[in-house]
């Protein structure tokens, strides 16, 4: 089953964030919407049966207006948990791409292996074998 919920994550520079997610995380390009000078207008990136949706910054609109970047406001108000079979693999992408880690790899309290870290432009992604579908307490 694909997943119902689909994040939806702003960049300054999306089409750069788009080719490191792909490369570190192994997502994969679904669908690429270009704009001008380069821009992306729209994009659906999937891994698995998971998706998430990005864009460049700066389209029209009062739902575009409301989005900044992490490290616009200094913060984060949310992250992306994705469950991967085996998240050393892009763990160890993630450590030779320069990423910056929050929480190194280790095990999970309600099982399986997790790591934390930012991608290029600061946005929070957890990255874990945990299956949040079954409940282990």
């Amino acid at each position: 089953m694909n997943s119902t919920t689909v994040p939806i994550i702003r960049y300054q520079h999306a089409r750069e964030a788009m080719s490191w997610l792909c490369d570190v995380i192994g997502f994969d390009i679904f669908l690429e919407v270009s704009g001008n000078d380069n821009k992306i207008e729209h994009a659906r990136l999937t891994l698995g049966s998971s998706m998430v949706m990005l864009a460049s910054l700066g389209r029209d609109g009062l739902f575009e207006s409301k989005f900044k970047t992490p490290q616009t406001v200094k913060c984060n108000t949310q992250c992306t948990f994705h469950f991967v079979e085996d998240p050393s693999v892009i763990y160890n992408r993630a450590l030779a791409a320069g990423a910056n880690i929050i929480q190194e790899i280790e095990s999970f309290e309600f099982g399986g292996e997790t790591f934390i870290f930012e991608d290029i432009e600061s946005h929070i992604w957890v990255i874990t074998s945990h299956d949040p579908w079954k409940v282990t307490w």
